[in-house]
C-alpha cells in the first residue's frame, strides 16, 4: 500500500492507504490530516444522510476530524462528493448542539425558565435549526450532537429518539418537520471495555441503534503518521522521527493493554512539541519525554512509563525500577 501525503485540493489523485491534507481553519496550529479510507466513509454518511457516530480514544482527533470537515472549505467536501459520485449538495451548513447542556429529556425541544419572576418554556436549539433547514431545502444541514456520553445521563439521550434518524420529527406541541436535508452525527469517548475496545454506549441501545454509520476513530497509522510528522517538523533528524514515534506507539499499546494509565495517549501535537525540544534544548532527551510524552506519570505506573523509553530510545535506564534491571542502570 503505497502511503503518501495528498492536499485535499488535488483529492483526485488520492488513493487508500493516502493522507489527506485537509487546511487550517482559525485556531489550528496546523492542518488535518485524514486518513484516506476514513475521510471517504465519513463523506459518503454525511453526503448520502447515514446517521454518523464516530468513536474512539481521547487525543485521537475525532473532534479536530469533524471540526475540519464540517466547517472547513465547501468545496472541499464537494470535491470529494464529486470526484467519488456521491450525492452532492449545493451548500452545506453543519449546527453544534451540546449534549451536555441538557438534564432531562424533555428539554431538547423546550425548557423551562424564568423570566422576569415567571416560569415559560423556551425553545431550544434543535427547533431552529429544523425550521432553517425547512425554510432551505437546497442547503444539507448537519447537526453535530457534542460529545454523546460525556457526562451526560443515559435519559437525556432518550430525548433524541425521536429526532435522530428520523424522516419526519414531531415536536411535542404537535409541529412537524421533514429532515430530508437534515442529518446527524456524534462523536463519543468511551471507557474501553474488557476487551480493550471503544464500543458504543451500551446503556441505551435504543439510541445507539439511531446511529447507522458506526465508526471506530483510530487516527492514522504509524507510518502515515511519520510522514506526517516529517512534514510538519522538518527539522528534525530521522533517528529523532524514529524515536518519537516509537513513544507514542508505545505508549498507545500499554493504554490498549489497560496499562500506563496515568499517562495521556499522544495527540501529534505532543509530539511535535517534544521533536522541537530534542532538536533545539541542550538537555537530556529523558528529562524531556517525562515532561512531554510520558508527563505526569503517576509513581505506580513509573517502571511501564521507564521500559516504553528504553524501548523507545534504546538506551538504559537510571532508575531503581525493575525496568532498569532488566535493560541495565546507567
Amino acid at each position: 500500500m503505497t502511503h503518501r501525503i495528498i492536499d485535499i485540493t488535488e483529492f483526485e489523485k488520492a488513493d487508500s492507504g493516502s493522507v489527506v491534507r485537509l487546511p487550517s481553519l482559525s485556531g489550528d496550529t496546523h492542518p488535518f490530516f485524514a486518513d484516506y479510507d476514513l475521510l471517504v466513509v465519513a463523506v459518503h454518511a454525511i453526503a448520502c444522510r447515514a446517521a454518523l457516530h464516530v468513536s474512539g480514544p481521547s487525543g485521537c482527533g475525532k473532534s479536530h476530524f469533524l471540526t475540519s470537515l464540517l466547517f472547513g472549505p465547501q468545496e472541499h467536501f464537494a470535491r470529494v462528493c464529486a470526484v467519488l459520485d456521491m450525492p452532492r449538495w449545493p451548500r452545506l451548513k453543519c449546527h453544534r448542539i451540546f449534549v451536555s447542556s441538557y438534564e432531562t429529556p424533555a428539554e431538547v425541544f423546550y425548557r423551562t425558565e424564568v423570566v422576569n419572576f415567571t416560569t415559560e418554556e423556551r425553545p431550544q436549539r434543535i427547533l431552529s435549526i429544523l425550521g432553517e433547514a425547512a425554510a432551505d431545502p437546497q442547503t444539507l444541514h448537519v447537526v453535530w450532537l457534542v460529545e454523546s456520553g460525556r457526562g451526560v445521563a443515559a435519559c437525556v439521550e432518550d430525548g433524541f429518539l425521536e429526532v435522530v434518524g428520523a424522516r419526519i420529527i414531531r415536536e411535542p406541541r404537535g409541529q412537524t418537520f421533514d429532515t430530508a436535508n437534515v442529518t446527524f452525527a456524534t462523536d463519543s469517548n468511551y471507557s474501553a471495555n474488557e476487551a480493550g475496545e471503544f464500543h458504543i454506549w451500551d446503556r441505551d441501545q435504543a439510541y445507539a441503534r439511531r446511529w447507522t454509520r458506526r465508526m471506530t476513530f483510530g487516527g492514522l497509522s504509524p507510518e502515515q503518521e511519520i510522514m506526517v510528522l516529517r512534514e510538519l517538523s522538518p527539522g528534525s533528524t530521522e533517528t529523532h522521527l524514529q524515536q518519537v514515534m516509537a513513544l507514542a506507539m508505545g505508549i498507545r499499546r500499554k493504554h490498549e493493554e489497560g496499562r500506563l494509565q496515568s499517562v495521556l495517549p499522544p495527540t501529534l501535537d505532543v509530539e511535535l512539541d517534544l521533536l522541537a525540544c530534542l532538536r533545539d534544548l541542550p538537555v537530556n532527551p529523558q528529562f524531556l519525554v517525562f515532561n512531554t510524552l510520558l508527563g505526569h506519570c503517576a509513581k505506580r505506573d513509573r517502571d511501564e512509563a521507564d521500559t516504553v523509553f528504553a524501548e523507545a530510545f534504546g538506551v538504559r535506564i537510571q532508575a531503581a525500577t525493575p525496568a532498569a534491571e532488566a535493560v541495565g542502570a546507567l
